[in-house]
């Protein structure tokens, strides 16, 4: 049976009991506070770093892993396993999978394919859990690929933010600029499009955002379909709570998971920020 490793970026957002239970390695990006930087989930947690942003008179930056850091993570899980699938924030948002690219070809390109998962946050971390769930039930190379890929184009997603301000400072707002350009008390409701963000809807009021994205997913989701499910929140576990509970409530749900938006992504979020994403299973 071929052994196989998972690799992702931090910027995919699941918690470290997540990796951990489903043998996922993650390579860290680090965030930057002027002359201050910490590398993501080793020097900084989320809660510390949404306090950190609130009280900084400094916006925050994000670097992405070099090769070398990639370099060092391949060696080492190719002397336990004969394949690395390595699944990562997308290019058009990040220098990551260049790094890791580079890193693979330096390394042993045959036995290391990096995947631009042409996406971000829980859809990228929706990914490497359903190619870790293949690798558990002993699939083969090309069995996880399709796993991860059938994640790549047939998820959900649909998130909202508190604020702008952090994702037109740090240059991230996509093609959803036009969009969301003119918002006062309009709310947003946003997704990723070809690896970009883009804007689905606006909707008055806050209270009135969850229940539309509730009628957007049954609109999408097959009824009954069982469907896997990350509810995302930054710095508001409560409401991320009532979301997911409410998406339970709602749908055939087969697997769920709650976690917290890291420093990377919140650099460009800012707290407040909501998202769920979900994917029917492939079949067979």
């Amino acid at each position: 049976m071929t052994r196989i490793a998972l690799v992702t970026d931090s910027s995919s957002d699941l918690t470290r009991e997540i990796y951990q239970e489903n043998g996922i390695t993650v390579v860290p990006l680090t965030v930057h506070f002027g002359d201050e930087s910490f590398i993501d989930t080793v020097e900084i947690t989320s809660s510390e770093f949404f306090d950190k942003l609130k009280s900084s008179q400094v916006m925050p930056k994000t670097s992405q892993p070099s090769p070398a850091d990639f370099a060092v993570v391949y060696e080492s899980l190719l002397q336990s396993h004969d394949f690395v699938f390595s699944v990562h924030i997308s290019s058009k948002m990040s220098g990551t999978v260049q790094s890791a690219q580079i890193a693979a070809e330096t390394v042993n390109p045959d036995l290391i394919e990096v995947i631009d998962g042409r996406a971000v946050s829980l859809v990228t971390g929706l990914m490497v859990l359903s190619g870790a769930e293949a690798i558990r039930q002993g699939k083969c190379a090309d069995d996880v690929r399709k796993s991860i890929r059938h994640v790549m184009d047939n998820f959900g997603l649909y998130w909202t933010l508190d604020t702008l301000e952090y994702l037109q400072k740090n240059g991230r707002i996509g093609r959803a600029a036009a969009f969301i350009g003119g918002l006062l008390s309009i709310k947003p409701i946003m997704s990723i499009e070809d690896g970009e963000i883009a804007g689905v809807e606006r909707v008055r009021g806050s209270n009135k955002v969850f229940p539309r994205i509730l009628e957007l997913m049954h609109s999408r989701v097959r009824p009954g379909s069982p469907i896997d499910v990350i509810v995302l929140h930054a710095d508001d576990e409560p409401r991320g709570k009532r979301w997911l509970a409410d998406v339970q409530s709602e749908f055939n749900c087969r697997r769920t998971w709650l976690t917290e938006c890291g420093p990377i992504v919140g650099t460009h979020a800012g707290p407040g920020t909501i998202a769920v994403a979900w994917v029917e299973p492939m079949q067979g």
